[in-house]
């Protein structure tokens, strides 16, 4: 299922479920990705000022050390032209404006489908 206009990019997955992170990362290696994984916000944030490299951010929003937000805030200071997807598992009516409005490129509710997650970082590549 390699995707050619996707294939040959780096990824900087953020998530701090062990589960989503093993099954987001599959996914994308899938479509040809190269995976970054980072556990909390801060190590994002980290890996951000060391790598230049990254074309796209996945980043869950409720994690320990530094969530989803502030990491976003700090990252957007070093690198504001990448593009940061918010993944969240607890989506209600009015997150999604939410999201957007503080700052995220796109975002995507869990569970995130194969078909879904392929999409949006085609979208966000381009």
């Amino acid at each position: 299922m390699e995707s050619s206009g996707i294939r040959k990019r780096t990824v900087l997955l953020v998530e701090d479920h062990k589960f989503s992170l093993i099954a987001l990362r599959m996914m994308l290696e899938r479509m040809g990705i190269e995976v970054i994984p980072a556990e909390n916000g801060l190590e994002a944030v980290n890996i951000c000022k060391l790598k230049n490299d990254l074309d796209l951010i996945l980043m869950d929003l409720k994690m320990p050390v530094m969530d989803g937000y502030s990491a976003m805030l700090e990252i957007k200071k070093i690198r504001p032209g990448i593009r940061i997807i918010a993944e969240t598992a607890y989506a209600l009516e009015g997150d999604e404006r939410k999201i957007l409005e503080a700052g995220f490129d796109d975002y995507l509710a869990k569970p995130i489908t194969i078909d879904i997650l392929e999409n949006t970082v085609r979208r966000n590549l381009a």
